[in-house]
């Protein structure tokens, strides 16, 4: 395992049914979350946010101005804060919960536990680390990823209102219903949580150390490389996944 790099092409043993459960959990997640973010932004409308922006700047400012963009934001960020979105942190709450478990469940079969069920029964033996996050956990990685969500997105209708040439509503309304920064954001959560559930699992299992993998490809960040290259690592000192959005490392046992 020193010398290994995960090749996603050609993964062997327990890696094969791990990863493949990884890879289906993520998108998931991100169905279930996206759906959410869609429905709590059908009937949201930034009619308000261009009124409030357009009151602040006047039409004089040249579409490409820096403080025209970052005044369009703010005025967006205004309505976005302003609404509860109750399905978007629930279906983050589930997503977190779930990568949680599924973490530990890999964690488990990598440390040559038996097959646990990622959402079945816990097992009857008594373990160190916890299968489960807790409601606090659960509910601050929501209300993060939220909130780092909502400010990526109203930056970026921001500037798709301040850059508009015909109809700035309607171009930074498109920004919503796209929802891209709610997925990176969401895939950033699941990340960090099947992460804290492996190690987690690691606890438990009383191993000391574990290594960073790389995906083993061309796509291989500098960041993710340099990681892999710094292990093995304190169990409780080790990196934290995720790197990046859309991350495909994980970490193992030493």
């Amino acid at each position: 395992m020193r010398d290994a790099t995960l090749q996603l092409r050609s993964l062997m043993g327990a890696w094969r049914p791990v990863y493949a459960r990884r890879l289906a959990l993520h998108a998931t997640a991100e169905a279930v979350v996206m759906a959410a973010w869609r429905a709590d932004v059908r009937r949201l409308d930034l009619a308000s946010a261009v009124t409030a922006w357009r009151a602040a700047v006047g039409e004089a400012a040249e579409p490409q101005d820096v403080h025209r963009q970052q005044s369009a934001a703010g005025a967006a960020l205004a309505v976005l804060t302003a609404r509860p979105w109750r399905r978007t942190r629930g279906a983050l709450v589930l997503a977190a919960r779930r990568a949680h478990r599924a973490g530990w469940a890999a964690g488990h079969r990598l440390t040559g536990g038996s097959h646990v069920d990622d959402d079945g029964p816990l097992p009857g033996q008594l373990v160190l680390g916890a299968p489960e996050m807790s409601d606090d956990t659960a509910d601050a990685t929501a209300a993060a990823t939220l909130a780092a969500a909502l400010g990526a997105t109203a930056w970026r209708s921001g500037r798709a209102m301040a850059d508009s040439a015909d109809d700035p509503q309607r171009d930074a309304e498109e920004v919503l219903d796209a929802g891209l920064d709610m997925a990176l954001a969401a895939d950033v959560a699941v990340s960090a949580a099947y992460g804290a559930g492996l190690l987690s699992a690691y606890l438990g299992a009383g191993a000391g150390s574990v290594l960073w993998l790389t995906a083993g490809d061309g796509r291989v960040c500098e960041r993710c490389a340099s990681a892999e290259a710094g292990g093995p690592y304190n169990l409780l000192a080790s990196p934290r996944l995720p790197q990046h959005p859309r991350c495909r490392c994980v970490l193992a046992p030493a």
